[in-house]
C-alpha cells in the first residue's frame, strides 16, 4: 500500500475515534484497535515500550480532570466518571493505533511518496520542490546529526570532563557547545549543497525521485471506501 494511503487510513480512523461520543461506537473502535495490535503482534514488544508511558499518563490526567470537574461542576458524579472514562479510552486507542502506524511506516517513506506524487502531477512550483527537499534532507541526515552529538558527549566523558548533576547545569553545558556544533554542520550542509549543484541537481523542475512510489487507483479506492465506512458507522450511531 502507498504510504500516503496508509497515512490517510490511520488519520481517518484517529479522527473517527475522537468523534466517538457513544459507548457503542467507541467499543467498535476499541475492538478494531485490538484486532490491529494482534495482527501486528510481531512488533508487540516495541509497541509496548512506546505506549507504556501513555498508559500511566492518561489515567492520571483523567483523575485530575475528574477532581477538577467534581469541584467546579454541578454535574452528577456518574456523568463525570462516564465522560472521563470515555475520554481516556479514546486517547488510549488513538495512541495505540498511531503507534502501530509508526511501526509500519518510516518518515522517509512518506516524504518519498509525496515527492513521487508531486513528480507525477508535473507542476513546476519550485517552492514546493524546495520544501519537500528540505524535509527529505532533514529526515535523512538527522540520524547522522544525532550520532555526531552522541559521539561528542562520549568524547567529553573520555577526556574526564565532569558531568553536571542538575538540569540547569546540563543545559548550560550543552549551550556552550551548540554554537560550534551548528557552525560545523552548516559548513557540512554547504559542502553537500555545492556538490549537488555541481552534479546538476535541481536545475530541472519537477525533480525526479528514486525510488518512485506509485499512488494507484486501488489506493484511492481504499481511502474513499474506508472514509465512507467510518462516516456510515457514525451516521448509524
Amino acid at each position: 500500500m502507498n504510504p500516503i494511503a496508509r497515512l490517510c487510513l490511520y488519520m481517518a480512523f484517529s479522527v473517527s475515534v475522537l468523534l466517538s461520543m457513544e459507548i457503542q461506537i467507541l467499543t467498535l473502535h476499541v475492538l478494531a484497535g485490538i484486532s490491529l495490535i494482534i495482527f501486528e503482534r510481531a512488533h508487540w514488544r516495541e509497541w509496548k515500550n512506546r505506549t507504556r508511558p501513555f498508559w500511566k499518563y492518561f489515567p492520571f490526567t483523567g483523575l485530575i480532570f475528574f477532581t477538577i470537574s467534581f469541584i467546579v461542576s454541578d454535574r452528577l458524579i456518574s456523568v463525570i466518571i462516564y465522560d472521563v472514562t470515555l475520554a481516556t479510552i479514546r486517547l488510549l486507542v488513538l495512541v495505540s493505533v498511531m503507534t502501530v502506524y509508526t511501526l509500519q511506516t518510516y518518515s522517509q517513506d512518506i516524504i518519498t511518496a509525496l515527492r513521487s506524487l508531486w513528480f507525477k502531477m508535473n507542476l513546476e512550483w519550485r517552492w514546493v520542490e524546495d520544501l519537500l527537499l528540505f524535509f527529505d534532507m532533514t529526515i535523512r541526515f538527522f540520524p547522522t546529526f544525532k550520532e555526531e552529538w552522541q559521539q561528542m558527549e562520549r568524547s567529553q566523558k573520555s577526556l574526564s570532563f565532569s558531568t553536571p548533576d542538575s538540569f540547569s547545569a546540563k543545559a548550560f553545558q550543552v549551550a556552550q557547545f551548540i554554537p560550534d556544533f551548528i557552525i560545523l554542520n552548516l559548513n557540512k550542509a554547504e559542502s553537500i549543497t555545492r556538490v549537488m549543484e555541481m552534479r546538476g541537481y535541481g536545475k530541472v523542475i519537477p525533480r525526479s525521485v528514486f525510488p518512485f512510489v506509485r499512488f494507484t487507483l486501488l489506493d484511492f479506492i481504499w481511502c474513499i471506501l474506508f472514509s465512507a465506512l467510518l462516516i456510515g458507522v457514525h451516521s448509524i450511531g
